[in-house]
């Protein structure tokens, strides 16, 4: 079943990412070495027959190319105006594919998808709107269907310490030094909670990424987390 549009206001999307988009920053064009490798280890018959991928907030379109190469139906949620006019532009064909849209208050799409795909955008609200989105996920996913996250940063992560306490306890505002200034809510994660994020999926594979930075000598580490995740049957 092809999903049909059902039309959605991005109410709760972080106007901060906007500024970012027409500041020409956070513009990655290349699909994401981490989701390549587990799309291709962990979606083999999907590719191999055909199928519907979902990406939350596809930014700039990094990873659109990967999809349409392998033949697979993209379609994306993404809160920012300016980018999805442009990825209109650049790919005329998915026009209809692409929404503005808050995929943490409801799905922009009626039907079912075979994976649904995020690099780092849930990781960018605070706890209760991404329990909304994996609500959201669950519901749009078909029977084990799977759930693919890149990049979702972890309390091990230098910048964790830093900004302000947001809406909970793993969710900083105000970033004042490190990658994440202007962009606005960070969500940091532990095992813990990442583990109950997921309680209504499957778990098949979740694994912590660290990289200690020498040069120049910060003591800055990036820690963040990989997860695949299958829908549950009950």
């Amino acid at each position: 079943m092809v999903p049909d549009y059902k039309k959605t206001v991005a109410m709760g999307y972080s106007q901060e990412w906007e500024q970012c988009y027409a500041g020409n920053t956070q513009m990655s064009i290349w699909p994401w070495s981490e989701l390549v490798s587990l799309v291709h280890r962990h979606c083999k018959p999907l590719i191999a027959r055909g199928g519907s991928v979902l990406e939350l907030g596809c930014g700039a379109g990094a990873n659109i190319p990967l999809f349409l190469e392998l033949g697979l139906d993209y379609y994306a949620i993404e809160g920012s105006p300016l980018i999805v006019e442009s990825l209109h532009r650049r790919y005329p064909d998915l026009k209809k594919n692409i929404r503005v849209g808050d995929f943490t208050l409801a799905q922009s799409f009626d039907g079912d998808f075979d994976v649904v795909i995020d690099r780092a955008a849930l990781t960018h609200n605070d706890t209760a709107s991404i329990k909304q989105a994996l609500k959201n996920t669950h519901k749009s996913l078909k029977p084990a269907g799977l759930f693919i996250g890149v990049d979702w940063f972890s309390k091990n992560h230098t910048d964790s310490f830093e900004g302000q306490t947001g809406s909970d306890e793993f969710t900083k505002i105000n970033h004042r030094k490190g990658q994440f200034i202007g962009v606005g809510q960070v969500h940091f994660s532990d095992e813990v909670h990442l583990r109950e994020l997921f309680s209504d999926f499957e778990i098949l594979f979740m694994e912590e990424k660290l990289v200690r930075r020498y040069e120049p000598q910060e003591d800055h580490q990036f820690a963040s987390w990989n997860i695949v995740a299958r829908k549950s049957h009950g």
